[in-house]
């Protein structure tokens, strides 16, 4: 299936232990950010970045497994996964699968600068923080943004592209910080690590009947306290979250694969074909079938 962005020809990938060249790159265009797309298949490399890392995972689904610091993750990451990766410790990525991900540096100097604007007094103490595969909707918009952005390379991109950076680096020190970790009431929101690890729950088990029960058990906590404190850190309800990440993953499906409607309506928990179209017509205003013939 033809590949949503029109793209150069892919490069042979390096031998293990090397990541080929990115398809796309504002390196040397922009200040304070760099923003690449890649096209990478089974790699095994040692990445030691100089700047904080914004990934953004574009297509397909890869399944990935990254060693830093002395603590291992290992996830399938699909289309709207994020990783944030700080910059020191060197970080080990293996994956076999073929995936299609931009990625943002945020030079140290860019985000420090930005602390120093809105918190002087408070440089030195706030650390950016690893997150592997969250899903966070602002980050996706703004990485999106500056992809295209990137690919226009028109008058103002730069312009453009420095405030898209400022405003993701004030998103990432408020959420994805020790600042941001300090911040969070224990009742009204859920630390990263648990809103992670539900997250993760939902992804998992997306062709699962997925009541707030199940959700809320896996934090161990009531159901209630559960939808107010994901609502709250989320801006939706969970079962609003759940339809709209069954959406996400179908869209990924019908792009990606040849399956059929109804199989990719049973792979996203669905009961059948017509409620799968109805829910994907209500967000995407198109049907299964056309969203397929335009991808």
């Amino acid at each position: 299936m033809a590949s949503r962005y029109p793209l150069p020809a892919q490069p042979s990938n390096g031998a293990r232990g090397s990541v080929p060249a990115p398809l796309l790159s504002s390196a040397q265009r922009w200040n304070g950010v760099c923003v690449e797309l890649y096209r990478v298949r089974d790699i095994e490399v040692v990445r030691h970045d100089p700047g904080h890392v914004v990934t953004l995972f574009l297509r397909g689904s890869v399944n990935l497994y990254q060693h830093r610091s002395g603590r291992s993750w290992h996830k399938t990451m699909h289309a709207g996964d994020i990783i944030v990766a700080p910059a020191g410790a060197p970080r080990i990525l293996r994956h076999k699968e073929e995936t299609e991900a931009v990625k943002v540096l945020l030079a140290l100097s860019f985000v420090d600068t930005i602390l120093e604007t809105i918190a002087p007094e408070r440089v030195g103490e706030i650390e950016l923080l690893d997150y592997f595969g969250t899903r966070d909707s602002h980050i996706e918009e703004l990485v999106r943004r500056l992809f295209a952005e990137l690919r226009a390379d028109a008058l103002g991109s730069r312009l453009c592209a420095e405030s898209l950076a400022t405003e993701l680096a004030v998103h990432l020190i408020r959420n994805y910080s020790t600042a941001g970790r300090a911040a969070a009431s224990p009742f009204t929101m859920f630390p990263r690590y648990k809103l992670q690890r539900v997250t993760d729950y939902i992804q998992d088990n997306l062709k699962e009947e997925l009541t707030l029960e199940r959700m809320s058990q896996t934090l161990s906590m009531s159901p209630y306290h559960f939808a107010h404190a994901f609502k709250q850190a989320v801006g939706l309800a969970p079962h609003r979250y759940v339809v709209k990440c069954r959406i996400d993953r179908a869209k990924s499906l019908l792009r990606d694969t040849d399956l059929s409607v109804t199989e990719i309506a049973h792979q996203v928990g669905f009961a059948n074909q017509s409620h799968f179209s109805v829910a994907f017509h209500k967000l995407t205003g198109q049907t299964p079938r056309r969203y397929r013939g335009e991808a």
